[in-house]
């Protein structure tokens, strides 16, 4: 019964107003005074600080996914010697203004916005997923929007209707629409499209299951199937273009291809243009296709997808020209209209249901009612999944449900405090994340500690750091950044990241087939880019090991560690040992690890054995863990 669901929802935490309690009264950051007093009120204590080492591999990984660099580390440790807060202070300014920054937190985005460099479906006549060519413009818009700090209500207004919102022709901002653009079933079924842009709407922005509701009221949230109609109306009023479609996709000026990579591809592109054109009007025999557009959809589409002198359009849609009123498709079926409804927004969180303008799809009028200040979830949305992705624990632990069937959060004032700042502070991420780090919560120890854990087992009033998996991403730049081999060459076209010719730049500019997604990411917990995503999943299994272990990609690593200039300078064991450790792990061997690699060296005593203890090193826990 939707009137009793009402009734919860009106005195559930996630739809009450932002209220921004004051903090406790103590010393030290607001964060740190709200999660002293709950430790306090459960008798836990906090950890004391981490070493100064760990702190900067933590800063470093968290906020870039890189590691640092031995240097890094170095002059690190000796400034803290001196003033360990205004060390703090410089580390973390030069983290957030470093490109990495955006690379790293895009990633975070991208796995919300279910980004793919194909459709999810398959060409049987072609054996080839459908290429989405430039879908690599909407990553790279994402990841320049994290670098440049864009204020997160502008950055939703843009990829809702960046077209609305008066930019420059070509701009690079139009290639926000890629967040519709660029998903799934776009060469299959509209129905599951509109279904996909509205649950990546309201999961990926509110927290709220509004798909659902597709069929029937939600049985368990205060949405009723008018409201998933309603903004299947908006959706239903906006047309995607065709990707291959280069004469109506806006090209982009933030691409500036080489003289020789222009040449190249155009000597390629004419190839492929006579050969549609010697088969015009013909049909395949076993399907009765068009050749021609066989032709386009695989090799033109392959070209354009990869060559990095091909044109760099934008994918992005536009209003129809027809708007027609939404009307409810009972129990779900097409074919069995109900009664008609206006494009507005969600009744829970706009009692009055202003109907969006007649004349256009109300795609702007949806982004403004999502990131207005009065929404009760989009800030405390974004802010927790910034805080899970820092902390390695969500404040609530179901971050893209925060309805009735959602986990209410550990810390609710604190979560409220941080969505309030952030919104007073322009919705900017970047001081969000300086908050975060600064704070002693973030930079206390990680160590176990049995008495605690006897209280509070799953860590979840912050009485430690929590222990991190290095995700897939940051694990690959890592064995490239150690080996001096990555490329730290920003935006284009995607790469291939684990074929023989693999890429030397970071893994977010690696292909993505949603279709037939690659089997290493997918053993490492990469998450399908069939859905918006909540968080990743993290699993032990042997798979990962055996890529350690085995793959050309690691061993190709490994060997470059060994031919680096500070390796080769080394006149004994003792010293290269050490200087593997100094760059890979950024410290010294312990008293244990010492005399015991040093004899298996000189057991081994084989060209391939340095290459082996190289290996054994990137293979380490430590380094693929952040503690």
């Amino acid at each position: 019964d939707q009137d009793v669901i009402f009734e919860k929802a009106r005195e559930h935490w996630a739809f009450q107003p932002v209220d921004a309690v004051d903090p406790p009264n103590g010393a030290g950051t607001e964060i740190d005074l709200f999660v002293r007093a709950q430790l306090n009120e459960q008798g836990l204590t906090p950890s004391p600080p981490t070493d100064d080492r760990t702190l900067i591999r933590r800063l470093t990984y968290d906020l870039t996914g890189l590691p640092p660099t031995s240097q890094a580390v170095s002059q690190f440790t000796a400034s803290a010697a001196d003033d360990r807060e205004k060390a703090l202070e410089t580390v973390i300014d030069e983290l957030l203004d470093s490109p990495a920054f955006g690379e790293h937190f895009g990633r975070l985005w991208l796995d919300v916005a279910r980004y793919a460099d194909t459709d999810s479906t398959y060409r049987p006549d072609t054996k080839t997923p459908y290429y989405f060519p430039f879908a690599f413009t909407y990553r790279d818009y994402v990841i320049k929007s994290f670098n440049a700090d864009k204020p997160f209500d502008q950055f939703v207004r843009e990829q809702f209707a960046a077209d609305q919102l008066g930019l420059e022709e070509n701009s690079p901002d139009l290639a926000a629409l890629g967040f519709w653009a660029i998903g799934p079933h776009a060469n299959r079924s509209q129905a599951e499209s509109l279904d996909d842009w509205i649950d990546v709407t309201t999961r990926g922005l509110m927290g709220m299951t509004v798909a659902c509701a597709r069929c029937h009221d939600h049985k368990y949230e205060p949405v009723p199937t008018a409201d998933y109609y309603s903004l299947r109306g908006v959706f239903a009023a906006v047309n995607r273009i065709d990707e291959l479609d280069e004469n109506k996709l806006p090209l982009s000026t933030a691409y500036h291809p080489s003289k020789l990579d222009q040449i190249d591809y155009e000597e390629k592109r004419a190839a492929i243009d006579a050969k549609m054109g010697a088969v015009k009007g013909q049909k395949a025999k076993n399907n009765n296709k068009s050749l021609a557009g066989k032709i386009r959809d695989t090799e033109l589409a392959k070209l354009l997808t990869f060559h990095p002198g091909a044109p760099n359009h934008m994918m992005v849609v536009q209003d129809a020209k027809k708007i027609a009123e939404p009307v409810v498709f009972v129990r779900g079926d097409a074919s069995q209209r109900g009664e008609t409804v206006p494009r507005r927004f969600l009744k829970i969180l706009d009692p009055d249901q202003a109907a969006f303008p007649q004349d256009s799809s109300g795609r702007l009028q949806l982004a403004e009612k999502i990131v207005s200040p009065e929404n009760p979830l989009t800030a405390r949305v974004f802010v927790n999944r910034i805080w899970g992705y820092i902390m390695g624990s969500h404040l609530v632990s179901t971050p893209s449900d925060f309805g009735l069937q959602g986990a209410a959060p550990t810390h609710p004032e604190l979560l409220d405090w941080l969505a309030a700042e952030f919104v007073r502070n322009n919705w900017s991420t970047k001081h969000l994340v300086k908050q975060i780090v600064t704070s002693r919560t973030y930079q206390q120890a990680s160590h176990h500690r049995t008495e605690m854990a006897a209280l509070d087992s799953e860590n979840r009033n912050l009485w430690r750091a929590n222990r991190k998996r290095l995700s897939i991403e940051a694990i690959r730049d890592s064995f490239l950044a150690v080996a001096g081999s990555l490329d730290l060459t920003m935006g284009g076209k995607p790469n291939e990241l684990w074929a023989e010719d693999y890429t030397r730049r970071r893994a977010i500019y690696g292909f993505i087939n949603r279709f037939n997604l690659d089997p290493t990411l997918r053993a490492f917990d990469f998450p399908t880019p069939m859905q918006t995503q909540p968080l990743r999943d993290e699993s032990i299994v042997a798979t990962q090991a055996l890529f350690t272990l085995n793959a050309p990609f690691v061993i190709d690593q490994a060997k470059s560690v060994v031919q680096s200039p500070s390796f080769l300078a080394c006149s004994d064991n003792e010293a290269r040992l050490r200087q593997l450790f100094t760059d890979i792990l950024q410290r010294e061997p312990d008293h244990l690890e010492l005399p015991r690699m040093l004899k298996f060296v000189e057991r081994e005593n084989r060209p391939l054995t340095w290459d082996l203890v190289a290996q054994g090193i990137l293979m380490s826990n430590e380094f693929q863990y952040i503690d």
